[in-house]
């Protein structure tokens, strides 16, 4: 058989799932695993060569609190807590409850997730079609290196974070603020090893970075330094660089963007290295694969989330999933974060109905994408949150097909009580 001949015989999968999961992030994989654990056959989607998306291969890194601040008490539970316990157990972090950990553990981790479930995987599938039909998605299609591999489930889920199924099937979303439609900056993370914790001193870097920046001589426009302990001694993981006014859903400026913060990233490294106590000897080890975006498209669904509705530590009739992360906004138009605090020792929840777009009877949404505004997903982003909100989906995909009917019209009283016999918390 020649090439030509061989690429004409594109791979196919004639299967019909029951749950297509687009989207192997830690959502993913939660909705994938939760719905093959409803006894559903499950197929997982995911553009990478690993699962966990941007807490692996975008180095999006330490988990934000999962618990009730001050008290500890937490707040995301079930899957999220079984995941955090699995790294523990092969040496990826230093407690079964730890917000660190290494990504190359974590991978492996979530890979024995999958495969224990019984969810079929397809790595370097990159969506690039949906079909439906009135209300119901029929299929999407994949790029791989076979060609193009078309799947047909019963029910989908969007687990892309940027609502890509939802919109390339033609729904409505939002995009960024009310005001301008401009969203959260990226963010490139990476990692600086030799690092002499011992002698280094955050207020006095950041006090000359922001003396640099003031001179021009600085051109990144974050107002701070942030950076993190790394589990691996000597080792710094930087969350400081910032690609301003940048669309993460145009590939144009998502290429630019990240051209961008690359340079950021040489500008930061060399500030550190021949300016700050303890960072004399230290070396450039990596940086992510994709920048960090924090804000794209949002699904119109059946309820959107509000900042009122966070800030006041509402509890929904319907609620899936709880958090207690704050509103963080990194401005969109400039330089600043702005911060809002729910109460202290309690808890906001979110809604089913957020999980489900208005115009599609067959799709479900988990991750950053659910319907909210620009303030609420500051918040409610976080991947301890958008874990909860895949194990729930996963279910709910299951109901949808048990009880053949639209994924609006589940019961959501069963919903609930199967998550919590999970240990999930609502």
């Amino acid at each position: 058989m020649n090439i030509t001949e061989q690429m004409m015989r594109q791979k196919k999968i004639e299967d019909l799932y029951d749950v297509a999961v687009v989207g192997g992030g830690l959502a993913g994989v939660m909705t994938a695993v939760s719905a093959a654990r409803e006894g559903k056959r499950v197929i997982l989607l995911e553009k990478y060569g690993c699962l966990g998306g941007m807490a692996t291969a975008g180095l999006v890194y330490p988990f934000m609190r999962h618990s009730e601040k001050p008290s500890g008490k937490p707040a995301n539970k079930g899957l999220y807590f079984r995941l955090l316990k699995e790294v523990y157990e092969i040496g990826g972090s230093d407690g079964e409850q730890s917000r660190h950990y290494k990504e190359e553990f974590m991978k492996v981790v979530l890979d024995r997730m999958v495969t224990e479930a019984g969810v079929k995987v397809l790595f370097h599938a990159k969506l690039c079609e949906v079909e439906c039909e009135k209300k119901t998605v029929t299929s999407v299609t994949v790029a791989t290196v076979s060609g193009k591999i078309k799947i047909r489930a019963r029910v989908f889920a969007d687990t892309t974070g940027n609502a890509d199924l939802c919109a390339f099937a033609g729904l409505p979303f939002e995009k960024g603020r009310e005001e301008d439609g401009l969203c959260q900056p990226m963010t490139l993370n990476f990692r600086l090893g030799n690092v002499d914790w011992s002698r280094f001193n955050l207020k006095m870097a950041t006090a000359l970075y922001n003396e640099l920046q003031a001179k021009g001589e600085i051109k990144n426009p974050r107002e701070n330094i942030l950076v993190f302990r790394s589990p691996v001694d000597n080792i710094m993981h930087m969350n400081t660089t910032r690609a301003v006014g940048y669309d993460p859903t145009d590939v144009e400026s998502v290429t630019a963007a990240e051209m961008l913060l690359r340079e950021q990233m040489i500008e930061m490294y060399w500030f550190m290295k021949n300016n700050i106590p303890g960072m004399e000897n230290c070396e450039l080890l990596s940086s992510s694969v994709e920048a960090g975006i924090r804000e794209s498209r949002r699904i119109v669904g059946l309820y959107r989330i509000t900042a009122e509705d966070l800030l006041s530590a509402r509890k929904f009739e319907d609620s899936i999933a709880r958090g207690t992360y704050e509103i963080d906004i990194h401005n969109p138009s400039g330089t600043g974060t702005v911060l809002r605090h729910i109460p202290p020792n309690d808890f906001y929840t979110i809604p089913y109905r957020a999980l489900v777009p208005r115009d599609a009877d067959n799709l479900i949404v988990a991750g950053r994408s659910v319907s909210s505004t620009h303030e609420a997903l500051a918040a409610i982003r976080i991947m301890p949150i958008t874990t909860c909100m895949g194990e729930a989906a996963g279910i709910a995909a299951a109901l949808a097909i048990d009880g053949n009917c639209p994924l609006a019209d589940i019961n959501v009283a069963e919903l609930q009580k199967r998550i919590t016999s999970y240990g999930g918390l609502i």
